[in-house]
């Protein structure tokens, strides 16, 4: 009886986790269709926005489409905080990509339906007070579009490097939770330290690595070795994943 309860209580925080991760994940999808209906709308319905004004410098409209960028805005805050546990360091740049992406989509999805023209100007009122020929901003969001998946995959790429994922998972290096020790600086923003760590068969090493600066505001890191080869610094290096390391 005993055994069952435990494998019971053992249980648990695993279905528990996926449960959690699944609705994480279920909100971060939900959040991008969000995210890509509010910057598509905006965009799409903007040849229908009517402002009436008072004569004192003062209008006002009903369309929603006024309000959309600030709407797109506030979902695309909260797709990156919800995101940023599975993208880390390309959340920013993936959410400006898609938001991009919705509204020239809504521009081109006007022009195709025959709601708005080349020649037509059109402006953001709210967010972006000015007008400019339809040309213009499909031109600045195709850029805006590269320059934010540019900025997505850079900051992919530096979280792979930070993480040490791809030898990880790729290189079949084995991890171990490890403490640094001692500090020779070589830059502004590196230095070498001791790497201390117990292999798979609980043989310890102290292996010099270089690791950022950062590194040293944390308890533990993550080592990452070679099984064949664990006390070789040339094969070894220290990680920082996105959660610490425990001990």
């Amino acid at each position: 009886m005993d055994g069952i309860r435990q494998g019971v209580a053992g249980g648990v925080p695993r279905r528990a986790g996926w449960y959690v991760q699944t609705l994480r994940l279920t909100a971060c999808a939900l959040l991008a269709w969000l995210v890509w209906q509010v910057w598509h709308l905006s965009t799409y319905e903007a040849a229908d926005v009517v402002w009436v004004c008072d004569g004192t410098g003062s209008c006002g409209t009903d369309h929603f489409a006024s309000v959309g960028p600030f709407a797109g805005i506030a979902a695309a805050i909260g797709l990156g905080i919800a995101a940023a546990r599975y993208l880390h360091r390309s959340a920013p740049g993936a959410v400006v990509a898609l938001s991009a992406w919705a509204a020239l989509a809504g521009w081109q999805d006007a022009l195709a339906d025959g709601k708005v023209t080349r020649a037509d100007t059109s402006a953001w009122f709210l967010l972006v007070p000015v007008e400019l020929p339809l040309p213009t901003w499909l031109a600045v969001l195709r850029w805006l579009t590269a320059a934010a998946l540019a900025g997505a995959c850079c900051g992919a790429f530096s979280s792979l490097y930070r993480t040490a994922a791809v030898a990880r998972f790729l290189r079949g290096r084995a991890c171990a939770t490890g403490t640094l020790e001692g500090w020779r600086s070589l830059g502004r923003r590196h230095g070498e330290a001791d790497l201390l760590f117990a292999d798979e068969r609980g043989v310890r090493h102290r292996v010099p690595v270089v690791v950022a600066r950062r590194a040293l505001t944390r308890e533990t890191v993550l080592a990452v070795y070679d099984p064949a080869r664990p006390g070789d610094a040339a094969r070894t290096r220290a990680a920082l994943p996105r959660k610490e390391a425990r001990p």
